[in-house]
């Protein structure tokens, strides 16, 4: 059997951010806006939003302080203003932090408990939040699409997932136009981000012919266009296959899982607070590599799509296009100890841990992260 979730609109083109009015519209009058500290504003599309929605008279509520990484103490503070300001829908405008960060406010506005108990597993979601409208501005995360948030406790020091139905988008605007105001470095992680999820859906142990058809058209589309996209960001053609090859690589993974890649990145990112998409960059050769033995059927089909014969080139290949990124090989200028492998192998055993094609020992992850610090 084959089950699949998704928001219950996904408009995706150029200019589709001209219909948000109208569609958050449909679902309330009065919205709380969530996005990042800056980014939004010195682009100029936070106003152009804030403009759009008043224009069809919804009452606009902004919160403006989602981090990189969205904390638990962040969201919380979200959460409150939603219930005091009584939102009737939620806009997350932004990168995965601030979908991430709207989708937790929207759904836990409507519960009892406190935020960390929903994130460390106490409690569980029991009923619809409130709407959740997706306008990503990144090509990468997914999390437009995606029914879970990741969240960090900076005390314990715990990055990982709140899942649930109900947090998925009722609407998710997918515009590349959005995609034009983001730096280089912001492309390169965020597209290598779903490049990663393209190729760990492909391979999980969760992959399905469905997840498979579109986890193969993100990894060819994001492998010859995110370079592109990195050297000329004013490219909205590029720009635009970039941004349909993460929202294909959403589509796939949010479906069939992930890997070890992500079972990785997440306590790495809690740690060291290393951007999630770099850290899936480093990693990925090095996880590919440790998994080829069990995969190379399907690491052969990558190949072809990537334009080399076989499976085991495709590591060195990937390292080729982080060349051509700027991003490093390893992690050495994060100071990684020695001493913390341990602790950072343990709190990889996630939900995309489990999906690996192949078994990991502790001894295994310890010996891939050794060969990356």
């Amino acid at each position: 059997m084959i089950s699949l979730m998704y928001p219950q609109h996904i408009i995706f083109g150029k200019g589709v951010i001209n219909q948000l009015g109208e569609r958050v519209g449909s679902l309330g009058s009065k919205a709380l806006l969530v996005t990042g500290r800056s980014a939004m504003r010195k682009s100029g599309i936070l106003e152009k939003v804030i403009n759009q929605l008043s224009s069809n008279q919804i009452d606009v509520e902004l919160f403006d302080k989602v981090e990189h990484d969205p904390s638990l103490t962040t969201v919380a503070e979200g959460i409150d203003e939603a219930r005091k300001k009584d939102v009737s829908v939620v806009i997350g405008l932004g990168g995965g932090s601030a979908m991430d960060s709207a989708k937790t406010i929207a759904v836990i506005a409507k519960e009892d408990g406190t935020l960390e108990d929903y994130h460390e597993g106490k409690l569980k979601i029991k009923r619809p939040g409130l709407p959740f409208v997706a306008v990503p501005t990144t090509a990468g995360t997914g999390a437009e699409i995606t029914n879970n948030a990741v969240l960090t406790n900076r005390e314990k020091k715990l990055k990982k997932s709140i899942r649930s139905p109900f947090m998925i988008a009722k609407v998710a605007l997918v515009d590349p136009e959005l995609t034009l105001s983001c730096p280089p470095s912001l492309t390169a992680h965020s597209g290598m981000d779903a490049l990663t999820q393209a190729i760990e859906s492909f391979i999980s142990k969760g992959s399905n012919p469905i997840t498979d058809t579109l986890a193969l058209r993100a990894i060819e589309l994001i492998f010859y266009n995110l370079p592109l996209a990195f050297e000329d960001g004013s490219n909205i053609s590029t720009r635009e296959k970039v941004a349909l090859g993460s929202l294909l690589s959403a589509m796939a993974f949010s479906n069939s899982g992930l890997g070890a890649v992500h079972g990785l990145s997440h306590p790495l990112g809690a740690h060291y607070n290393i951007p999630h998409g770099l850290a899936c960059a480093v990693l990925l050769p090095w996880v590919l590599e440790y998994n080829l033995p069990v995969c190379k059927e399907k690491m052969d089909i990558i190949a072809k799509k990537i334009g080399v014969k076989r499976g085991e080139d495709v590591p060195d290949i990937i390292r080729d296009l982080l060349n051509k990124l700027k991003i490093p090989l390893t992690f050495k200028e994060w100071g990684i100890k020695k001493e913390d492998i341990p602790v950072l192998v343990k709190k990889s055993r996630s939900g995309s841990m489990a999906k690996n094609p192949r078994e990991a020992t502790d001894e295994d992850l310890e010996n891939i992260l050794k060969k990356v610090i």
